[in-house]
């Protein structure tokens, strides 16, 4: 038989892989927007993502808000995504993703309580492969983290968005900031008394680790720094008057 052209096909065959693996700039589609809530009460966002090219990072599972009602850090991050996503608030509903169920050993469909207004929208994100050590059984991680986020459509960070810029400027800067150093190692350090800090710091950012789920069989656990789902209420003012 002939041999003919399939453009999706000859595309397909660019990506080396279809995880996420390695720092850098991502256009991505949110898959996933789904309320967390651990064991021990700290409330939380679990993301999902999917690139222009079928790429994905699927467990970008964020901690906002600890069990005493403080929040952790990252408030910019997720402020940054409702401006980048043009989204003033997220309501809670019922979302439909793709989850990894351990008995069937696969990814199947289900509903979860999320935030349907974050749902396939565009984002801009930089992410940062992040290596470190669970605080919970002292394990090494290897994943990647939310660096920066931009608008997809024009590169705008959000501070440019609320000053209504008029060219992107800022994007770039940062992009090579961390692509100089794309790998953060958090690790700690035997006989190190000052490592703790890492992993510390982490959970501090809302990368909290005690509820990830091993049985998932990925060799790359994402996560990343989102922090809280209402917009503050300076910045829904603010993009209020933008929309004006």
């Amino acid at each position: 038989m002939p041999l003919t052209l399939n453009a999706n096909e000859a595309r397909k065959a660019d990506n080396f892989s279809s995880v996420i693996r390695d720092t850098g700039k991502y256009i991505c589609t949110i898959t996933r927007a789904e309320r967390l809530v651990s064991r021990k009460g700290t409330e939380g966002v679990g993301f999902s993502v999917k690139t222009d090219d079928g790429a994905t990072a699927n467990y970008l599972d964020v901690w906002t808000v600890n069990a005493a009602g403080k929040a952790l850090m990252g408030n910019g991050i997720v402020n940054a995504i409702l401006c980048c996503t043009r989204t003033k608030e997220a309501a809670e509903g019922e979302i439909h993703f793709e989850r990894w169920d351990r008995d069937e050993g696969r990814m199947l469909k289900t509903a979860a309580e999320g935030y349907p207004a974050l749902m396939g929208k565009k984002i801009g994100l930089i992410l940062q492969r992040e290596l470190s050590t669970r605080e919970d059984t002292g394990e090494e991680q290897d994943r990647v983290i939310i660096a920066a986020v931009f608008e997809a459509g024009t590169g705008f960070m959000a501070s440019e968005i609320l000053a209504q810029a008029t060219k992107p400027e800022k994007l770039e800067k940062i992009a090579a900031t961390i692509l100089a150093n794309p790998i953060k190692d958090r690790r700690k350090k035997a006989g190190d008394p000052n490592s703790v800090r890492g992993a510390t710091a982490a959970v501090a950012s809302g990368a909290a680790q005690a509820d990830y789920d091993d049985s998932i069989p990925f060799a790359w656990i994402f996560t990343g720094l989102f922090s809280g789902i209402a917009v503050c209420a300076s910045v829904a003012a603010q993009l209020s008057n933008y929309a004006a």
